[in-house]
């Protein structure tokens, strides 16, 4: 009887282990973690967003901002201001600072999202490194 519940339990340990292995697999390589929005601001021009985050061993290839009203996204371009030397900008590993400025005068979005694509060892992986409600952050 000691024997069954011994053997149930390490069997119990070995498949959470197993099945938390395998779902990080399949989940895929994560580019950055621990994002922490710091700040989001509405300025003239659009919305200041500011962040926190570790940037693991990726390679950054692009960054992508969209503004969504009732469910419909809209691109938003945007401009670095924490002297990134470019839009492009492959971050060093460990952590990081983020400030962007997202344009769109004159609109008010619900959400803003923030993509980005980056490359984990010949593996492209799209994410969202965060989706922002409005209401939570701008008051007008």
């Amino acid at each position: 009887m000691r024997l069954d519940i011994i053997w149930g339990l390490f069997m119990g340990v070995l498949f959470t282990v197993v099945f938390q292995v395998l779902v990080a697999y399949l989940e895929g390589p994560t580019p950055y973690r621990s994002v922490t929005v710091e700040s989001v601001e509405r300025v003239d021009g659009g919305y200041v967003v500011t962040a926190n985050f570790i940037k693991t061993d990726c390679t950054f290839q692009r960054l992508e901002v969209f503004g969504i009203n009732t469910g419909i996204p809209i691109y938003l371009e945007w401009v670095a201001l924490d002297g990134s030397p470019s839009t492009d900008y492959d971050r060093s590993v460990g952590r990081q600072h983020m400030k962007i400025l997202a344009n769109k005068q004159d609109w008010d979005f619900d959400t803003l999202e923030i993509r980005t694509r980056h490359d984990c060892d010949g593996r492209i992986v799209d994410r969202v490194f965060a989706s922002i409600a409005i209401r939570d952050w701008v008051y007008t």
